[in-house]
């Protein structure tokens, strides 16, 4: 039997309105925490991705698929990527039900931080558009 201690977690809120054509306005909210797992080796992201305001969502913004990315940082500053964590949603699915997600992942030594950010894909072209970021940091 294996055993899974869990420093503390840290929360994090990510708020991103979306204009619309004909002004209207929608605004997305990801929250949740973030933990490190088995002496520091994992990380674990847990959260949920909501419409928290705006009715105007499907044909003025275009209906856009909505998933959350996330990127980590190195002691040094060096940044390793960025890779999706959640699966695409449509902003019309959202308003009829939240998008719950939970991710693991290896957590290097020398990894220090994680940042968060939610990105739309718009149109055939598969256009995106990026929220801000959220960067936690999980080791001082």
């Amino acid at each position: 039997m294996t055993q899974s201690l869990e420093v503390p977690t840290k929360e994090f809120c990510v708020e991103w309105t979306m204009d619309g054509h004909e002004g209207g306005r929608v605004r997305f909210t990801l929250s949740g925490q973030v933990s490190l797992l088995d002496g520091k080796r994992f990380y674990k992201v847990d959260g949920v991705l909501y419409i928290s305001e705006g009715s105007t969502y499907c044909r003025e913004i275009g209906n856009p698929r909505l998933y959350v990315r996330r990127n980590g940082v190195e002691a040094s500053g060096r940044q390793w990527g960025w890779e999706t964590i959640s699966s695409r949603k449509t902003a019309n699915r959202l308003c009829s039900m939240d998008g719950y997600f939970v991710r693991t992942g290896y957590w290097a030594p020398a990894d220090r931080s994680i940042q968060l950010s939610i990105v739309a894909e718009h149109g055939l072209g598969r256009r995106k558009s990026y929220s801000p970021t959220a960067a936690l940091r999980l080791v001082d």
